[in-house]
């Protein structure tokens, strides 16, 4: 169905403004009505008039809108549909009248084709705005990866204001570039179930969530339930996954009342010509439309009216598919600075890759008739040439551009996002007219043409947090004066997302396998540096995909989650080349281990016990001690294939020490050479000696409370040092 954009364009336009002139349904159903297209329409075909008779005003008015747009012949053309027409019908309406009611503020079903019909025609016409009263800056902020006093100030402020907090999390997402599916019923999943490092994406983000509420825990003696809202979507079942992964956790050990669930809309694609799209006779083409939306969706929804009766007013934002957010200290030092400084937005942000998908951080400063402007925003790469932004590197010859990167990991004062909404319900409006999405026309013929829907941007309601000065503000009061603010930390501690499945010869970018590197290669520098460990030469990215990791170490995020924790608890010892320790615990002592081959400790319940509400109560955690112990085993097989980044690997041999709730093992000067499997019963300590013909001797001794524990503490510089207390 050809359209001439231009003249359709201006034609809604005329229209909306119409229909904007009244709020009583009867009177727009009159103003449609009269509309010569619907007029022409019914005279046409009377194929939609029996079921319009039963219908009540708001569905009729949706469906008259779909033909006041000129999209009745496709949307509602029933010549190919064999069955059941009226039950499609219906559940068709019951969709028109969703976008209707949740696009009312740009005029419904009308107002968003507009909208969208507006992006595609003006986007390629469009003339770059004037740069003459506008600069972008790059903005300044505290770098996280340092230790200095006002990184430790600032990660001090987060832990103390973790119980003023919630965890915001769009977990939403359809996935569609990981083809993830599943193995059984060939369903397709959504990304909320990659089983990375072989814990869903879902588990890792409650597991960071957690680790922070621990140490808050071990430093000040008090047990925080973070509450968690989670936006979620009906594509690929998305909502009930995401119900099934926390019951079949049994809520984590959390009260199921402290997670706020509400359900993001899917929106209509249209293809690049400006039809809808339908995937089947009588069924729209629907999509999420963008994380843009989380905001007007909290409000309606009553997000923010259940945490403003708990007292609270700020929060943090991630998203589901960068696992590397909550490394170290990027989070706490986050919120620190945006609660204690009562900052209204806040950006985590690193270096930016040249060329690449990733939108940029800036501040921007407007100079108007008689103040100046500023917001620190992001822009998206989309947006960088209508915007005069170029691909400009840092320095010659770096990857990386002169701007930062935008990683959509966020702290928000809720009243000023509830100030934003009036502005602006849903910011961060786009097109991207890229994918291929299937179109019937009139006569029932299918087709795959390029098109998309109305997306949407959570980070741009930035847009609408504006200071006002009447004088242009100096540079160094940028950070002290600005209610919106950033801080910095290296990208491999920052952002590796997983967004797409990795296909060999490709990029690696966005993938798991590079989000695995990006962590692996962050805890080798960990046990190099911070644990004085000698491990295996540092590899490439090319390296590691061609031969699989030569140095695995992973932990469950509450060993630290900060890695000045980290390396006080392991210290001094060797990793042999493709080595691998696996701690699932949060308290260990480990003083000059000497591995080869594999270690594993785990513990079901690593952070405390499930009480008879079946509640985590951190605290009597399972906890090991190795001293002076030396590993000598076969490890990962490395002649078999391996699914490395989901932690499924096949070993010839290894240690495992499994402890149930409350139990320890201790070890001191001893070897454990082959396959050795130790299992110790809860409230139980396991404790290794040499004999004297060269044997292991074993004592097992029951126990009420930890024999030794980790005393934390900050001293005077804000430094959080643990010290060893035996019970």
């Amino acid at each position: 169905m050809a359209l001439n954009l231009e003249q359709h364009v201006y034609d809604l336009r005329t229209l909306v403004a119409n229909l904007r002139q009244t709020s009583i349904i009867t009177e727009k159903l009159a103003i449609l009505n009269s509309l010569p297209i619907v007029k022409d329409f019914f005279h046409r075909s009377n194929l939609l008039q029996p079921y319009l008779a039963g219908l009540n005003e708001e569905s009729d008015y949706a469906i008259k809108s779909i033909i006041a747009i000129g999209q009745g012949p496709i949307v509602f053309n029933q010549t190919v549909v064999e069955k059941e027409p009226f039950e499609r019908l219906h559940k068709l309406a019951q969709q028109l009248v969703s976008i209707e009611h949740f696009y009312q503020y740009m005029g419904g079903i009308i107002g968003y084709h507009l909208t969208v019909l507006s992006m595609i025609f003006f986007q390629s016409t469009l003339k770059k705005p004037s740069l003459d009263n506008t600069s972008y800056i790059q903005p300044e902020g505290l770098f996280l990866g340092h230790d200095k006093p006002a990184v430790r100030k600032a990660i001090r402020w987060g832990l103390e204001s973790l119980g003023k907090l919630v965890e915001i999390y769009p977990v939403g997402g359809a996935g569609d570039r990981l083809n993830l599916m599943d193995e059984e019923t060939k369903v397709p999943l959504p990304a909320a179930v990659l089983p990375f490092l072989g814990k869903s994406l879902l588990e890792g983000l409650i597991r960071d969530l957690q680790a922070r509420e621990y140490l808050h825990f071990k430093l000040y003696d008090k047990q925080l339930c973070i509450p968690v809202a989670m936006m979620t979507s009906t594509e690929k079942n998305n909502h009930a996954h995401i119900l099934d992964i926390c019951q079949r956790y049994n809520w984590f050990g959390r009260p199921p009342e402290s997670f706020y669930f509400f359900i993001q809309p899917l929106v209509p694609v249209l293809t690049q010509e400006g039809n809808w799209s339908l995937s089947s006779p009588l069924t729209l083409t629907l999509k999420p439309g963008g994380h843009g939306v989380m905001w007007k969706l909290a409000e309606e929804q009553g997000v923010f009216a259940w945490l403003a009766s708990q007292g609270i007013e700020d929060g943090l934002v991630r998203q589901i598919n960068n696992p590397l957010a909550g490394i170290d200290s990027s989070i706490l030092g986050l919120v620190g600075i945006g609660c204690k400084q009562k900052k209204a937005f806040g950006f985590v942000s690193c270096e930016r890759l040249l060329n690449s998908a990733e939108g940029t951080n800036v501040l921007i400063e407007t100079e108007v008739s008689n103040h100046f402007e500023y917001r620190l925003t992001n822009i998206e790469y989309t947006d960088f040439a209508y915007r005069g932004i170029g691909e400009e590197p840092a320095k010659e010859g770096s990857p990386y551009s002169i701007y930062p990167t935008n990683t959509n990991i966020l702290f928000v004062h809720i009243p000023a996002i509830q100030e934003a909404l009036h502005s602006c319900p849903i910011p961060g409006q786009l097109i991207n007219m890229k994918s291929k999405v299937s179109y019937i026309d009139q006569e029932g013929h299918v087709s795959f043409v390029p098109g998309g829907r109305l997306e949407s941007t959570m980070q741009n309601i930035a847009d609408y947090i504006v200071d006002r000065f009447p004088n242009r503000l100096p540079r160094k009061e940028f950070q002290r004066r600005l209610k919106s603010f950033i801080v910095y930390n290296k990208r491999s501690k920052t952002i590796s997302t997983t967004k797409k499945s990795y296909t060999p010869g490709e990029s690696a970018v966005s993938t798991p396998e590079q989000a695995y590197y990006d962590i692996l290669s962050n805890n080798r520098e960990l046990l190099n540096q911070g644990c004085h460990f000698k491990v295996p030469d540092e590899q490439s990215l090319d390296e590691f995909l061609k031969a699989g990791p030569n140095c695995i170490f992973l932990f469950h995020p509450a060993l630290g989650p900060l890695y000045s924790v980290v390396q006080q608890k392991i210290r001094h010892g060797r990793f042999a080349d493709r080595s691998e320790l696996q701690i699932e615990l949060a308290e260990v002592n480990i003083d000059h281990l000497d591995l080869e081959g594999s270690l594993l400790i785990e513990s079901p319940s690593p952070l405390g016990s499930i009480n008879e509400n079946d509640l985590l109560e951190y605290g009597l955690e399972s906890r090991c001690h190795l001293q002076h112990v030396t590993i000598r085993n076969k490890g990962i097989d490395y002649r078999l294939p391996q699914h490395f980044w989901k932690n499924k690997l096949q070993r010839n041999e290894c240690v495992r020490i499994h402890l149930k709730e409350g139990a320890e093992f201790h070890a001191e000067h001893i070897t454990l050479t082959g396959n050795c499997y130790f299992e110790v019963p809860a409230y139980h300590r396991l404790t290794l000696k040499a004999a004297s013909d060269g044997t292991l001797a074993e004592e097992l001794t029951k126990i009420e409370n930890p024999s030794w524990s980790w005393h934390y503490h900050f001293d005077e510089e804000d430094r959080i040092k643990l010290h060893m207390k035996h019970n």
